[in-house]
């Protein structure tokens, strides 16, 4: 949509008011969230994900207490969301069971909810370990040897990827992602003929995850989402040089260990969807300590990112 097909539509919702007094950006949230007629089932609001990434749960750090914030500001939405989605990273380093046992004790508030919890593998889990602790969630796989998932939407679907690259060593970790063969040729075979709107996401960037030409070849796959970055970060992906068509991708921030802080808040409607960034705080590469001064530009970063919005639409259909 461009400017002044966007200004139209505001104009067609009712909203008013000089872009010079209000945020761009808040704008088109308030449009997209007008235009959205939300299902709810019961408490829930089906059109609402929310997505969290880079929980680094550490029983001897700051970071549990980071997670417990993030989830309990989720669990005080009204309506709740239906889902949430964690892209990964769940663990402190290198996946130990203690790390999980950590993190299956901060998350009954969320399992009693009644929200659909999805969880990622990132480069710091180990799959044997997330089985281990969390058998209900492994049996949910798509594929026999690797955490693949599906959530449905009434709008869009979302897959799930399983980025890790695993070594025989227990006390290190693969920083890069990759995806293994028999994952792409699924994931090719399943977005070719996908009718509905479709986002693809994974813990590590489509560069790493090497899926640029497979998505933006898919006719309804409308966006890349994933973590490991520890940033908020929009961006995008061409087809190639020669067309037009372009992905967006979105870059999520950590809910507990360095860079932007928070979660997002990834609501969908009759035409795409609005990612949302609740983000708490920004530090490098850890807070500060009792009776320091939080440096201004880590102040700067909080306020910049903040509410800030990545419009998806959704394509071909």
């Amino acid at each position: 949509m461009d400017r002044r097909a966007f200004l139209a539509s505001l104009a067609a919702l009712g909203v008013q008011g000089a872009l010079g007094s209000t945020n761009a950006a808040s704008l088109e949230s308030m449009a997209a969230a007008k235009g959205s007629k939300r299902r709810k089932t019961g408490k829930f609001d089906e059109d609402l994900v929310v997505f969290i990434s880079d929980l680094h749960t550490n029983p001897k750090g700051y970071s549990p207490d980071k997670l417990r914030r993030v989830l309990a500001d989720i669990l005080k939405l009204r309506p709740l969301p239906l889902n949430v989605i964690a892209l990964g990273d769940l663990a402190y380093l290198t996946g130990k069971p203690e790390e999980y046992a950590l993190l299956k004790e901060i998350i009954v508030p969320l399992e009693a909810s009644g929200i659909h919890f999805t969880m990622a593998m990132g480069n710091h889990d180990r799959r044997e370990n997330f089985a281990a602790a969390f058998p209900q969630y492994a049996a949910k796989s798509l594929m026999p040897d690797r955490f693949v998932f599906k959530v449905e939407t009434p709008r869009a679907d979302f897959i799930i990827l399983d980025s890790l690259q695993q070594g025989d060593d227990t006390t290190k970790w693969i920083t890069p992602g990759k995806l293994n063969d028999a994952q792409k040729e699924w994931l090719e075979k399943t977005v070719k003929n996908y009718t509905k709107p479709v986002f693809v996401t994974a813990h590590h960037n489509i560069g790493e995850t090497g899926l640029q030409k497979i998505l933006t070849s898919s006719p309804t796959c409308s966006g890349y989402i994933h973590g490991h970055d520890h940033v908020w970060r929009p961006g995008w992906a061409r087809k190639n040089w020669s067309e037009h068509d372009i992905l967006r991708t979105l870059c999520l921030p950590s809910t507990g260990l360095w860079g932007d802080i928070g979660y997002t808040l990834f609501r969908m409607d009759e035409v795409g969807a609005t990612a949302n960034i609740k983000e708490y705080e920004f530090y490098f590469p850890t807070p500060v300590k009792d009776g320091e001064k939080v440096p201004e530009q880590w102040k700067v970063l909080a306020e910049e990112h903040n509410d800030a919005v990545c419009r998806f639409i959704y394509r071909n259909v």
